[in-house]
């Protein structure tokens, strides 16, 4: 890993300016347990707290533990001055009956880990130096912090495939963060790269390549990318072996702050669902209820109330130039529905996806989840539920706490209201 753009993040800050077209779940169970690990401490300058194992999310044949590091830094001349914080979260994961599957994951996270460790120690002597120079010159010492965690954003008898995320400050304006997708077969454990999804390599990378470079023409990207640049999405998605991840609606490509855009443009990703990824081997594709993730301004074509007919539905971020006046747009079938937001008083606007999701597969409709993602006060994130009638009437159905993600499943329950689950089928929030 790299300290400026490795490979990807699970925030999205987005600014849409405008819609473009494109065309047109499976259970992996929670449970919660807790258990005891020593990690030894090789490093007399670093002192460990470490707790593992704080929750278990399982489904038939997978467990999925998290186990969590807290170590810190302190000054070699005062053990009462921190001068680097880290806090690690990361899986560890149990396959039933596939201990040679379960080894091959568990150790290429550990690398991982090993790698991000490395990264810190160098952190940490750098923060050492700069502690005694501001010692020498009198200035304030601002610490290090490091902070390393996962999305699992796939997981079933074919795929498991995560998302790491980390977050550095090493002084300045602003810490540096990134991204990026590491993704397993779940029966022999071998890490999957582009070239493994497929029997013609050739045919299935010009496929994404002309995919990526579409995405990247639309309207919607174009706040996000380096002004005047030619995008080069083959040196820098395709060519970075952790630059995607499959999720449930499909392949993710990720760009973390300065890979296709500046700092400012955060992290935003591309999208291609599984429907059109011609040549991706059956092993690898997904069959469960329908979900399909969007970038905000981008549009897509789905009957999404039954009639028979594919909808074409866009959600955006109206904003002027300078990314101030945000609104939210919905635009379904060229009708404008923004104002269907008025009284939703949106606290943050800036989120990372929309979705089209199946929460009743018993009837014929397809809804639509906005979300609302406040990332100071997370407390304040709610999504907003939608649907789209046969009477072509969009229906407010109602909001949950929180952002909702890949990992998660949404149903009604015997009154009508939404209830949000997890993989297992326990019941998150209602």
């Amino acid at each position: 890993m790299k300290k400026q753009a490795i490979v990807y993040l699970l925030t999205f800050i987005t600014l849409m300016t405008g819609c473009g077209l494109e065309n047109n779940s499976d259970s992996l169970n929670d449970s919660e347990n807790s258990t005891e690990t020593i990690v030894e401490n090789t490093e007399n300058t670093e002192n460990t707290d470490t707790e593992s194992i704080i929750s278990n999310k399982t489904n038939d044949k997978i467990t999925i533990a998290d186990e969590k590091e807290t170590p810190s830094y302190y000054a070699k001349n005062d053990d009462s001055v921190e001068i680097l914080k880290i806090s690690a979260v990361y899986p560890v994961i149990t396959i039933d009956g596939n201990t040679t599957a379960s080894k091959k994951i568990n150790d290429s996270i550990k690398s991982e880990m090993d790698t991000f460790r490395n990264f810190e120690k160098e952190n940490a002597k750098e923060a050492e130096e700069l502690y005694q120079m501001s010692l020498d010159s009198m200035t304030e010492f601002f610490p290090y912090s490091a902070e390393f965690s996962y999305t699992l954003k796939r997981c079933d008898n074919r795929v498991i495939s995560i998302v790491f995320h980390q977050n550095d400050y090493t002084g300045g304006a602003h810490g540096n963060y990134w991204s990026y997708g590491v993704t397993f077969d779940a029966k022999t454990g071998e890490r999957l790269y582009l070239e493994s999804l497929t029997t013609d390599y050739a045919a299935f990378y010009q496929m994404l390549l002309d995919k990526l470079a579409a995405q990247a023409d639309l309207p919607a990207y174009q706040n996000y990318l380096y002004d005047g640049q030619t995008v080069d999405v083959d040196h820098t998605l395709l060519n970075d072996s952790a630059s995607w991840y499959f999720d449930r609606s499909g392949i993710s490509f990720i760009s973390n702050p300065y890979v296709l855009g500046p700092y400012v443009s955060g992290i935003f990703e591309f999208n291609i669902p599984y429907e059109e990824l011609p040549g991706l081997k059956e092993s690898y594709a997904y069959e469960k209820t329908y979900i399909r993730k969007l970038f905000p301004g981008v549009s897509v074509k789905h009957d999404i109330n039954g009639d028979g007919a594919a909808d074409e539905i866009c959600y955006s971020i109206l904003s002027d130039e300078n990314f101030e006046n945000a609104m939210p747009s919905l635009i379904i079938n060229e009708k404008d529905f923004s104002s269907e937001f008025n009284n939703l008083h949106l606290s943050y606007l800036y989120t990372g996806a929309y979705y089209l999701i199946d929460i009743n597969p018993d009837d014929t409709y397809i809804e639509l989840a906005i979300s609302s993602e406040d990332t100071e006060s997370l407390e304040k994130s709610c999504t907003h539920f939608f649907r789209y009638d046969s009477s072509n009437q969009l229906v407010y159905l109602g909001n949950l706490d929180g952002i909702f993600s890949e990992d998660m499943q949404v149903s009604y329950n015997s009154n009508g209201n939404l209830i949000l689950f997890d993989r297992k089928g326990d019941i998150i929030r209602k």
